[in-house]
């Protein structure tokens, strides 16, 4: 009962003081289209053997000594793996279901030891395993398991007490068939999507939110994607083109434009997940050559705002037009209504894209400010990133004596670190003034040493 638990239950993952980053390099599965095609109609399994040969060349450029990759099936997968590995120069141990227990363990404590480089496992090395955070700060996925829990176990292998790290990285590659915008992947559309459903049953859990859809198994998974494929061939093969203008991209985006970015980047979880796990630098640099999954993410933001019971950039207006003539920075201003709602303040409105005239497209950890410029500085949702430290540090280098930082995130994402950022926020030089939650949303007010403005 309790292995089932803690592979179909949900599992709370602890806040340790260690940076976790997950990763999607894309990978084009254009030539594998007519034998996914047969794949798709007889099982997952077949579905992964094929993806995973055009996995193997960036599993093995994201190998380093201690790592450990992970596939859910072991027939077809484990062998390609060990082999294509191995050839690369790598000394390989497996942990796996075919080993008998000792042979399992010996080569656990040989990855330990630094005897060997590389360790590849299916599900026994999901639970139970410990002593691999002593030597392992990355974790390659070729094959991702079917719930969240078991993901959340595999990934506490190496996020975990002790770490000898202070970041561990998680790749997942997805393959991806592309046609101008639109896209199929097994990868990213069903496996991933499924787990990131699964992990909002824990949202439902803490806030009340009930998740859309529900849980499909696997043969129905199997069914819609096998759908979906022939759907997307069929779109393919009769010529249809799709074609986005970058110029007359506004937000909100038409339907049949957000549909097919949709497809591409993934749903407004998935988008989250992206921006959080990802450096601000790295997240600029991609939004520039690709605009599209900016006006998508806020196209998405705007819908979720329509249920929400307090908007948190209307409660800032509020706020702040009780003063006058305040230079404040919005920092991540999105659509950049604060500098609408506030005519008579100047608002200097940053953003990695610049959706007009009034916001400035950079690195909020960035910006073009003088010292101590502004009288308020603002994160409005937008601490996103792993370096979100930096941007505070950037608001605290912009502010003028006694300004004040205003910050507003959704409590949800802060459960367990909350502790964590509190931290981070003195640490960068500020004084928390006031802190409050309110519906879903927690407001932190902080200021420099100084008397606070609002």
């Amino acid at each position: 009962m309790h292995e089932k638990l803690m592979l179909h239950g949900i599992r709370y993952r602890p806040n340790y003081k260690i940076a976790i980053a997950e990763s999607f390099p894309e990978i084009s599965g254009e030539p594998l289209r007519s034998r996914l095609i047969t794949a798709i109609k007889t099982s997952p399994l077949a579905v992964e053997q094929i993806l995973l040969e055009a996995k193997i060349d960036t599993i093995i450029a994201h190998c380093q000594k201690g790592t450990l990759i992970y596939t859910h099936y072991v027939e077809g997968m484990v062998e390609p793996l060990r082999k294509a590995i191995a050839a690369a120069g790598y000394k390989v141990g497996l942990f796996t279901g075919l080993e008998d227990t000792k042979e399992r363990d010996s080569s656990k404590d040989e990855f330990i030891k630094g005897k060997i480089d590389i360790l590849i496992g299916t599900a026994p090395i999901g639970t139970g395993v410990d002593g691999l955070q002593y030597v392992c700060d990355r974790l390659i996925i070729a094959s991702l398991p079917w719930t969240h829990a078991e993901y959340e176990q595999l990934v506490g292998r190496i996020y975990r007490q002790k770490s000898a790290f202070t970041k561990v990285e998680v790749i997942i590659p997805q393959v991806i068939l592309t046609h101008n915008d639109d896209i199929w992947s097994w990868d990213r559309q069903y496996r991933w999507s499924r787990i990131q459903w699964k992990k909002s049953l824990a949202d439902t859990a803490i806030d009340g939110v009930i998740p859309k859809g529900e849980l499909a198994s696997e043969k129905v998974v199997l069914q819609k994607a096998g759908e979906a494929l022939q759907t997307w061939i069929d779109r393919v093969e009769s010529g249809e083109i799709y074609e986005i203008n970058r110029q007359e991209l506004r937000v909100p985006l038409p339907d049949a434009i957000a549909k097919i970015l949709q497809r591409r980047f993934g749903d407004f979880s998935t988008m989250n997940n992206r921006f959080n796990n990802s450096y601000s630098q790295t997240s600029s640099d991609r939004l520039t050559q690709n605009p599209e999954e900016w006006y998508q993410y806020h196209h998405l933001y705007r819908e979720a705002r329509q249920t929400w019971k307090e908007i948190p950039y209307e409660k800032i207006a509020d706020i702040l037009k009780k003063s006058t003539n305040l230079h404040i920075g919005d920092f991540g201003c999105g659509e950049a209504i604060l500098a609408e709602l506030l005519p008579n303040h100047t608002v200097h409105s940053f953003d990695h894209i610049a959706i007009n005239e009034k916001v400035l497209a950079c690195d909020i950890s960035h910006t073009p400010l003088d010292n101590e410029t502004l009288d308020v500085a603002i994160f409005s949702l937008s601490l996103m990133g792993l370096n979100y430290a930096d941007y505070l540090q950037e608001a605290h280098r912009t502010l003028k004596g006694g300004g004040s930082l205003l910050i507003v995130e959704t409590i949800s994402r802060w459960t367990d670190k909350l502790p964590e950022l509190l931290e981070v926020i003195s640490n960068s030089g500020f004084t928390i003034v006031k802190q409050q939650e309110s519906d879903r949303v927690l407001y932190i007010n902080a200021t420099n040493p100084l008397i606070s403005l609002i």
